[in-house]
């Protein structure tokens, strides 16, 4: 592989200097594949695109800083696997935008690619705004990698998202490794995605730390996950999560709320509109810490507020974990055929309702799910586990929804 580098003094430059870094970037394509460094200097940038067999390196002190302009950001005409974002209901819903997808990097449809940084190198995204964006302000993505083999990401850091920090779609073999990020909205997002591995990762997101359905076979070890929205809000067969820190309140506000709190630890996702190719399955989080989580558990199987429509969770596994001030009870509630297996071993939970969940129960199972108990220590002054009770603001929210259709 060839060595190349940004010329260090476009990072002395208080102009826009994307086309200067494209060409680099083209000439390492053209090579076939390279490493290209970044030098230490603050490099102004609006959308540029990496192919495969490239490694683009931050070495200490290398800023990439995005354009305050949503005009310099696109997608490069790359269509999207992101079905739901077409949907006509869900668009009209959220807000999405046709140039949904445009990002501040972009590679797709290639193999051997990576971005990472030493010590001191950051991707900053300024927290760019469209008003004909997602919500009337969420501007382009961070990093939108899609269709991609062997993926490596880490070192760097990536703050100040002006959407997803990372969306990741339909990859192969993705690996984060020591990648923080910093305010923003979400964190990492690995739709359709098969083999992820995320270690040693630390995610103070605004919204949403690691998100995405139909994903397979993942890995999450050693992380410190802070939020203002969920900290895991997944849809994956065969989800490892090991040696975490799950904590709350959110250091970030969530943008569009203006809050803190988490609202859950872990939520299921199964939006209606895209494609979920099996029942999910094979949840096993071990060895891990949960802090003021709200929620500690979100499954409500049926629920469209919390695109929970599509297939279900069959089973999930808590062993050797604590969770601590759990203010809002949780829902462990699956489809009536597949209802699901709960099951805590060897595990601590303190129960502190807040005044809106007074006198609710720990955990709301659906009927016919299986709660599995072993070695269970639980503080609280009402039940751990009930029926799942429906409460009359959410029989609203389901009359609106079909009035809606």
């Amino acid at each position: 592989m060839i060595e190349l580098k940004i010329p260090q003094e476009l990072g002395q430059e208080d102009r826009l200097v994307t086309e200067e870094f494209q060409e680099v970037l083209d000439h390492a394509h053209g090579e076939g594949g390279a490493r290209v460094t970044v030098l230490e200097g603050t490099y102004h940038i609006g959308s540029v695109r990496l192919y495969g067999h490239t490694e683009l390196h931050l070495e200490e002190g290398a800023h990439l800083m995005g354009s305050t302009d949503i005009a310099d950001y696109t997608d490069w005409g790359i269509p999207t696997t992101l079905a739901y974002a077409q949907d006509p209901f869900i668009a009209r819903i959220q807000g999405i935008p046709p140039h949904y997808t445009r990002a501040l990097i972009t590679a797709a449809d290639a193999e051997e690619v990576a971005i990472t940084g030493e010590e001191g190198s950051t991707i900053d995204g300024v927290g760019c705004t469209d008003p004909a964006g997602e919500e009337g302000f969420r501007g382009a993505m961070g990093m939108r990698i899609c269709r991609c083999r062997n993926v490596r990401l880490s070192g760097y850091t990536f703050k100040r998202s002006a959407n997803w920090s990372h969306q990741v779609d339909s990859c192969t073999n993705v690996s984060f490794e020591g990648v923080t990020v910093l305010g923003g909205h979400d964190g990492f997002n690995i739709h359709h995605c098969t083999n992820v591995e995320i270690a040693r990762c630390m995610l103070k997101c605004g919204d949403d730390c690691i998100a995405g359905f139909d994903a397979r076979n993942v890995l999450v070890d050693s992380c410190y996950l802070n939020t203002a929205c969920n900290a895991f809000r997944l849809g994956a067969t065969n989800l490892f999560v090991t040696r975490c820190r799950i904590v709350g309140p959110g250091e970030y506000p969530h943008i569009l709320e203006g809050t803190y709190h988490m609202h859950a630890a872990i939520k299921y996702y199964a939006v209606k509109g895209d494609t979920i190719r099996e029942d999910v399955c094979n949840w096993r989080f071990a060895d891990c810490s949960f802090e003021n989580p709200g929620r500690l558990i979100n499954y409500d199987y049926g629920s469209a507020k919390g695109y929970q429509t599509e297939r279900p969770l069959v089973d999930l596994h808590l062993v050797r974990c604590t969770a601590e001030g759990i203010s809002q009870s949780s829902f462990f509630k699956g489809r009536a055929d597949v209802p699901g297996t709960l099951e805590l071993e060897d595990y601590q939970l303190q129960y502190a309702p807040d005044e809106a969940n007074v006198g609710k129960l720990c955990i709301q199972l659906g009927e016919g799910a299986k709660l599995l108990q072993e070695n269970v220590s639980y503080e609280g002054e009402e039940p751990l586990m009930g029926p799942r009770v429906v409460e009359e603001d959410e029989m609203k929210a389901e009359v609106l929804k079909k009035a809606t259709k």
